[in-house]
């Protein structure tokens, strides 16, 4: 049982170096250990929830009074007033008109997730209200991100009299003054960081232009598209219409959309990821259902699934060339058409795996090339001729894992453009530098939010580019960031239990700025140690410390890593500190449980 009487205790074992390289701190609160221990024990003492759960949320200044509504997100109590948002009343009232004439509404919409899930939001949306809609999603390798002028004519030239540029469209300004400036309605729905200039266009609705103070900036472009028709449907009711569509039923595709766009899980997009799963959960979407099915899902659809098996599959399309697939999923409602197209998206899904390894290993070459040139080097700029430009984004996150450093992985063309995708650490706001290097002259375009980016310049500029970012990025941080990982509470092999776990998941969801609590394990023998999986990438031992039966425990892909290799002579090491996650085990029911291991650090040091 925790100690709450000492506040001292609240200082975990926090661990300078562990088998990893990591460093182990205690979990950050804006809140003193005093006052955190005080309302640990509040909250224990009116909701009885396990210790570890207390220190959760004391630490993250959830104390006993609002308890109850942080484990249970509603929309009601945590959504805007639309109008808060610059720019909603004009693009209300332009979709009311167009409502209430039938007109043609086309829609531009991004590659990725977000951008299919906010073209399949407003597709149901205002079909159900009676309007004609037709979507064009860009292919990335001919038309690139963004509105184009050649596909804003089609729209146009297929009468679409309004058009939309969802999850786009905000840095377009060539592109939209001159379809505006011909005379076709433009709103922009964005969420990406705007800069002083808006482009042209009839209303543009984003809560990361400079002019906005609604506070929304945190929302993905779904959860953007979502308000707006909250602000429509209201506006539709107030002017006599009563056979309205039901916005709950959508609410799936937002919460995917909030968890794979790594937005931060936080205040509105909590109660979009926790009401967006229970509506996931009824399979109402035909196409998500069905996709659902092909990737061999038999369980509930959690965070994991979303971000990592229907999330991944839907961006396969944009990622291989057949950009429109994703949101054609997303809006059939015939089952075998479904069905057809899922198993499409898992086919490029696989063609997606094998070549994203394949650059993963190149670029993993680069970054050890440059580090050691330069160790002291903050941002990682890696590009090749050979790259598949469709998965550079997924490349640069897991460079950014393995380094602990902003990452870009660019392909160069035959012309010799460099374009890519960057990922960053939470403390680097790459949106923001991204912008400044584009208004710089540096880059030929670039935006982004402050996690994730894109950027192109000419090849001969890669160098001046990673200068750039080391140069601004230094002036945040001063040496290059070692891992971290925050420790809620130390616990024993005993209090791991089915309870814990169970609570554990009632604090999420879990995600970019929300992670989920890591437990710190002492004193621990590992036994029954094998190494599973396809290429015996995973490792797996039961973790005794003596205070109850050993509790089983894996850690993931940790063959041909640092610790991977010191894991091979673990039973040399002596007792040793294990730092992971208590999950339900799936695999027998959900009833056990076991510890996911994120690190390990000897006991005595």
């Amino acid at each position: 049982m925790f100690d709450y009487t000492n506040s001292s205790a609240l200082q975990l074992m926090n661990v300078a170096s562990s088998l990893s390289g990591a460093k182990w701190v205690s979990e950050f609160s804006h809140h003193s250990p005093d006052v955190v221990r005080r309302q640990a024990l509040r909250i224990k003492e009116t909701h009885d929830l396990p210790p570890a759960i207390c220190l959760y949320l004391a630490r993250k200044g959830i104390f006993s009074d609002n308890v109850e509504t942080y484990l249970e997100p509603k929309l009601k109590s945590l959504l805007p007033e639309p109008n808060s948002f610059i720019g909603m009343e004009e693009t209300t009232n332009r979709l009311l008109q167009a409502v209430k004439q039938k007109e043609k509404i086309g829609i531009f919409g991004d590659y990725d997730v977000d951008g299919a899930c906010s073209a399949a939001l407003f597709y149901r949306v205002l079909t159900f209200l009676g309007c004609s809609v037709d979507i064009h999603i860009p292919d990335r390798f001919s038309e690139g991100y963004g509105p184009n002028i050649e596909a804003l004519h089609r729209l146009r030239d297929n009468d679409a009299t309004l058009v939309l540029t969802l999850d786009c469209g905000i840095t377009a300004h060539e592109t939209l003054e001159v379809v505006h400036d011909e005379g076709l309605d433009i709103i922009v729905i964005d969420h990406h960081l705007a800069g002083p200039a808006l482009p042209k266009a009839l209303a543009i609705v984003n809560p990361n232009r400079l002019d906005d103070q609604s506070g929304f900036g945190y929302l993905c472009a779904s959860g953007v598209c979502f308000i707006t028709c909250v602000s429509l449907i209201r506006a539709l009711r107030q002017s006599g219409h009563t056979d309205l569509p039901d916005l709950l039923s959508v609410l799936d595709l937002v919460g995917i959309a909030t968890l794979c766009d790594v937005v931060p899980v936080k205040n509105l997009n909590r109660a979009f990821i926790r009401q967006g799963l229970k509506v996931m959960r009824h399979r109402r979407n035909t196409g998500l259902a069905a996709l659902a099915d092909v990737a061999g899902l038999d369980k509930a659809v959690g965070e994991y699934e979303c971000s990592f098996v229907l999330g991944p599959r839907i961006n396969a399309a944009g990622r291989m060339g057949k950009s429109d697939i994703g949101v054609k999923l997303l809006i059939e409602q015939e089952h075998e058409k479904s069905v057809s197209l899922a198993i499409h998206l898992d086919e490029l899904n696989k063609q997606r795996r094998a070549i994203e390894q394949e650059i993963t290993e190149d670029a993993i070459k680069q970054a050890e090339v440059q580090l050691s040139q330069n160790p002291d080097l903050l941002a990682l700029v890696i590009a090749n001729t050979s790259y598949n430009e469709g998965v550079l984004g997924i490349v640069a996150g897991r460079l950014k894992e393995i380094y602990s450093r902003p990452t870009f992985v660019m392909a160069v063309s035959k012309d010799n453009i460099a374009k890519g995708s960057g990922r960053s650490i939470p403390s680097i706001p790459l949106g923001n530098l991204v912008l400044a290097a584009r208004q710089s002259g540096l880059l030929i375009s670039g935006g982004g939010h402050d996690m994730a980016a894109g950027a192109s310049l000419e090849v001969d500029q890669l160098d001046t580019f990673r200068e750039y970012l080391t140069k601004k990025i230094s002036a945040l941080i001063p040496f290059p960031p070692q891992k971290i990982y925050e420790i809620t509470s130390t616990i024993s092999v005993a209090g791991c239990n089915a309870e814990l776990a169970e609570n554990i998941l009632k604090c999420g969801p879990f995600g970019s700025g929300q992670p989920e609590p890591n437990l710190l394990l002492t004193h621990i023998s590992f036994k029954n140690i094998k190494w599973i999986g396809a290429s015996n990438s995973h490792f797996t031992a039961f973790l005794d410390d003596g205070t109850s039966s050993p509790i089983r425990a894996i850690m993931f892909n940790a063959a041909n890593t640092a610790i991977g290799n010191i894991l091979k002579n673990i039973r040399e090491l002596g007792p040793l500190k294990v730092l992971g996650k208590l999950k339900k085990d799936e695999w027998r029911g959900g009833k056990s449980v076991q510890f996911v291991i994120e690190d390990i650090a000897k006991q005595f040091d």
